[in-house]
């Protein structure tokens, strides 16, 4: 059961690093909304998969 849940917790860890992964892709491929915003808006988005990624959070 411990091995379970050690292998949950590390793709929890794993999907969080791809979807920040995506999310910061996106953020300099982005040619429909360009803006200082729409900037602050993709990092303030991508703060928590950062933390999350890093085991900081």
């Amino acid at each position: 059961m411990i091995l379970l849940q050690g292998i949950i917790h590390q793709l929890y860890f794993v999907m969080s690093a791809v979807v920040a992964l995506l999310l910061f892709t996106r953020l300099f491929r982005r040619a429909t909304r360009p803006g200082l915003t729409y900037d602050i808006v993709y990092a303030y988005a991508l703060i928590p998969f950062i933390l999350r990624a890093l085991h900081i959070k």
